[in-house]
């Protein structure tokens, strides 16, 4: 009776028992199946509750056992209390990547939505959600997608790919687990509070990708988010139902020790308040933004409060999920009850689904011998516009604030029709500078390769373009994409050229890379490249070259003579890693905008990060040290054609290196951008 008045309080609908489910599939057979035999707990104690107003509900009539939430009024979004009862539920609704994002991003980028998170996921709550436009190929919206944007990975929720509808899989599967549990296994991690911990647990496990124990501890069983055609139902289900109260796997709880620190203004540079660097401090996910000028960012992380019901030995394991390895570094005692990690900033990974991510991932995982812990997961975040680099000896020498977008502009799938376009740009011969460049890339096997390559797949181009034209021809013009698609990733994946070892779309790349690499190819062939851009097919070329060109001024990297020509402001041979990046950005507006308009598709704008997380500024900040010591003396500003000194604690040197210091605040001018000032010195006070 209890039981059910506190049903009732939560505005819960209760039915009567029933089968489990009403779904005629094997798995439904199964769960039905032990359940009538009283070895299946079933749903009788779960809850479901939909935030989204029906738009993407659980036909909730295939599972009669299960409790449905009814929420009161209106109340859709983002879910804003922790449920007393076990609970599964989702939510299809989101806004465009510049707006605010999917749901789970709102959550993610404020450390007490991270805080809530943490309490659902240690209350028995668990939602999904799609991640709508948040983790896509693409850049800044070419192609689709703006790459990966969500500032970390937690174990607290699960994310579907795609939008609407792409979580009811998730959810159909999750109930099918909650009720494969023996009846003393589900009502013991209701008690304990680990069900969702131990529901991740066994999702992850049985995703399709994890083929050996030891993919459990990399990122194929942990991104960020997960496509649904992924999900074993069947192998979860049946490993729950395997589990004992004897066997049920630990639960990873982290705390901070000690951490290195960083101040606003010396730093990083934000205006005071609003962008964190610690974005979640909870016992299952921690994340940082590494905004900070430091050569790496170290933490001592304990896990002594690990939950573990099995009485024995837990063993402790930490791995990276994504990131360089390289810049990681992870100190684990055997035994201890903490771990040490150092971390250092570094450039965009791309994961296998083509996907770029601006995220380090380290999972840590406790084996109790009879079962692994879903992880608990640190995250480290590095903004999407900002590039960092450092001198041989490990200290940072560069910061730039407002970075390229590094996309070639490249189809992002090798199905795309727009390849076989790609395939006959790369191999005409002509006597311009595309065909010249060319030709000093690419060998003349290499050009064939590419013209055969295009002469093949050119008559299903020509079939496809007058089917899609013709309405009455749509279904046959369906077929014949499918097939051009296959065949053109088939013929990408292809040897060009024995000899070099290189796919065709690898040798496509190789051009673009040594093209990008070229520092001095706009100085070298600005006559040309400025005449190419008056005629490009992009009608804004013209722009995004100048665009591109007064940065590079304005950061101190090219001057611009009186004669109209341009030049480096450092000889070529002193260039700085910076330096030759920035102009590397340049370069691909060159290429994508004069040199192949009619096959590149790429944004010009720099690279894209929530305005959330960061203002923009336009500045490169340049460190100095000093050349006996190595310790740092402060750094060189380069914005707006002009240069600003600044010591090691962030005080501006009006005067130069050896002149007084005096403090600086920050704030944002007319054009939202971030700017600073010299702090005013407090009034005097006058004697009474």
């Amino acid at each position: 009776m209890m039981r059910l008045l506190a049903f009732l309080t939560l505005g819960v609908s209760v039915v009567t028992a029933q089968p489990v489910t009403t779904r005629t599939d094997k798995v439904a057979g199964l769960i039905n199946d032990w359940f009538a035999k009283g070895t299946a707990a079933g749903l009788s104690a779960i809850i479901y509750e939909n935030r989204d107003g029906q738009h993407s509900p659980l036909n909730t009539a295939l599972y009669p056992q299960l409790q449905v939430f009814k929420a009161a009024g209106n109340e859709t979004g983002a879910a804003t209390q922790v449920r007393s009862q076990p609970l599964l539920g989702n939510c299809s609704m989101s806004s465009g990547a510049t707006q605010l994002g999917c749901l789970p991003r709102l959550y993610m980028m404020d450390p007490a939505g991270n805080r809530f998170l943490a309490q659902q996921y240690l209350s028995n709550n668990l939602f999904v959600y799609p991640e709508h436009q948040d983790y896509d190929i693409g850049a800044n919206g070419v192609g689709g997608g703006y790459g990966d944007l969500l500032p970390l990975n937690t174990p607290c929720l699960l994310i579907s790919q795609g939008s609407s509808f792409t979580d009811q899989p998730f959810l159909q599967a999750l109930l099918s687990t909650t009720a494969a549990f023996s009846p003393d296994t589900q009502k013991l991690l209701i008690e304990k509070h680990l069900l969702m911990p131990t529901l991740q647990s066994i999702f992850r496990r049985s995703n399709k990708q994890v083929q050996t124990p030891e993919d459990y501890f990399s990122g194929k069983a942990h991104p960020p988010v997960f496509d649904g055609r992924q999900i074993d139902e069947e192998k979860m289900v049946r490993l729950a139902h395997e589990m004992t109260p004897a066997n049920v796997p630990p639960v990873v709880l982290l705390r901070v020790i000690e951490e290195s620190q960083i101040e606003q203004g010396k730093n990083f540079f934000e205006l005071l308040g609003p962008y964190p660097w610690q974005l979640s401090d909870t016992p299952v996910s921690i994340a940082r933004i590494l905004r900070g000028n430091e050569a790496e960012h170290s933490m001592l992380i304990g896990f002594e409060k690990t939950v573990n019901l099995f009485k024995a030995p837990l063993q402790m394991r930490a791995t990276i999920l994504q990131g360089d390895p390289r810049f990681v570094h992870i100190e684990q005692k055997n035994g201890g009850n903490a771990m040490r990690l150092r971390v250092r900033w570094q450039p965009p990974v791309t994961a296998t689904t083509g996907i770029r991510s601006h995220r380090i991932d380290i999972g840590i995982f406790a084996d109790n011998g009879a079962s692994v812990s879903a992880p608990a997961i640190l995250s480290f975040y590095m903004l999407p516009n900002e590039m960092h680099f450092y001198d041989e000896k490990g200290r940072v020498a560069e910061i730039h604030y407002q970075t390229h977008n590094p996309d070639y502009g490249l189809p992002v799938t090798e199905t795309d029709p727009r390849w076989v376009k790609i395939l006959l740009a790369f191999s005409l011969k002509d006597t311009n500078l595309r065909s010249r460049l060319l030709e000093q890339i690419l060998s003349p096997e290499e050009r064939a390769a590419l013209q055969k390559q295009y002469l093949a797949l050119k008559p299903q181009l020509e079939a496809f373009t007058a089917a899609e034209r013709d309405d009455k021809r749509k279904d046959e013009a369906a077929k014949i994409r499918s097939k051009l698609g296959e065949d053109i990733s088939t013929a990408l994946k292809a040897i060009a050229v024995e000899k070099s070892g290189l796919t065709v779309r690898a040798t496509i790349e190789k051009v673009l890379n040594t093209i990008g690499a070229f520092q001095s190819f706009y100085i070298g062939s600005q006559s040309e490249l400025d005449k190419l851009a008056t005629t490009s097919a992009k009608s804004t070329a013209v722009a995004d070259v100048r665009a591109e060109l007064h940065r590079l001024i304005s950061q101190g990297v090219l001057v611009e003579q009186a004669s109209g020509h341009f030049d480096t402001v450092s000889p070529p041979d002193k260039l700085s890693l910076g330096e030759r990046y920035m102009l590397r950005g340049l370069n691909l507006t060159l290429l994508s905008q004069v040199l192949f308009p009619d096959v590149l598709e790429r944004s010009t704008a720099p690279a894209y990060v929530s305005p959330r997380l960061t203002t923009p500024k336009l500045w490169r900040d340049v460190y100095r040290y000093d050349p006996d010591t190595g310790a740092l003396q402060g750094w060189i500003r380069y914005t707006d054609s002009r240069i600003a000194n600044f010591d090691a604690e962030g005080r501006l040197l009006p005067d130069g290196p050896k002149g007084k210091a005096v403090p600086v605040i920050y704030l944002k001018n007319d054009k939202d951008l971030l700017t600073w000032r010299v702090q005013a010195e407090p009034a005097p006070v006058s004697p009474k």
